[in-house]
């Protein structure tokens, strides 16, 4: 009995785990990270908003043979408006909207959005501190999704109200892809684990709304839209030991 209950244990429990120094040996790794990231928008999207920033995260998987495969999402947000013609119809002469008691204000209005994607890539080992880290290089394939947004003190001006802002909000999304290139780090024993590298965002996307106030019916055009940026990622590998060593199946 004791035979088959070891036989078992051999099977369905974790018994081939095994921990190797990260030093000198390519390792298969669980892996999660945050990251930061800048852009110089081209292409419609240049036309529309200026600098923009992100934030997000990504659940990372890397092979013994150093192949890479991740889930991204990064928000993205910005405060440089350029077009913003949409909203003239709805100022009074001297450029500012009229509240609910009477008052002149105007709202804060930034830009919010949005790109999830799969990634793949490769660690090339030309440098660094193992065979884990060096050249990282990637692609990804997602949706970019970005908006006008109006930030309001309990929609204090009418014209702009929650159900109104989807008249001027410019909502558009599409299909996009993105490369990384960049180097990655994964220390041999502290726990300071980050890839940096520049990126290169191209999307096909469309504007959403059926009615935009500016055009008096919906945005159809095609729209060619581009980001260019860095990227920073601090990653947190699953079962690293303060010894140097990654635990793995």
């Amino acid at each position: 009995m004791a035979k088959k209950i070891l036989a078992l244990a051999f099977l369905f429990f974790p018994l081939l785990l095994s921990a190797q120094s990260i030093k000198d040996t390519c390792l298969s790794l669980n892996m999660f990270s945050f990251h930061v990231s800048g852009h110089i928008p081209a292409g419609d999207i240049g036309q529309r908003y200026g600098l923009n920033a992100g934030v997000g995260g990504s659940y990372w998987f890397k092979t013994k043979t150093n192949w890479l495969m991740a889930a991204d999402f990064t928000y993205i947000f910005g405060e440089n408006i350029k077009e913003d013609s949409v909203l003239d119809g709805l100022k009074d002469k001297a450029g500012f909207f009229i509240t609910n008691n009477g008052s002149q204000m105007y709202p804060t209005i930034s830009e919010r959005g949005f790109y999830a994607g799969l990634r793949l890539g490769k660690v090339f080992p030309v440098f660094g501190p193992n065979p884990n880290s060096g050249l990282m290089v990637t692609a990804s394939a997602g949706l970019l999704q970005y908006k006008t947004f109006y930030r309001l003190e309990e929609n204090s001006i009418p014209v702009l109200a929650d159900n109104y802002t989807k008249m001027i909000d410019y909502l558009t999304n599409g299909f996009a892809m993105e490369q990384f290139i960049g180097y990655l780090h994964l220390d041999n024993k502290e726990p300071i684990n980050f890839y940096a590298g520049f990126e290169f965002h191209e999307a096909w996307t469309m504007g959403r709304r059926d009615w935009l106030y500016n055009l008096q019916g919906p945005d159809n055009k095609a729209r060619r839209d581009f980001l260019f940026g860095i990227r920073i990622g601090w990653i947190f590998p699953v079962g690293k030991k303060t010894t140097g060593t990654y635990t793995y199946f």
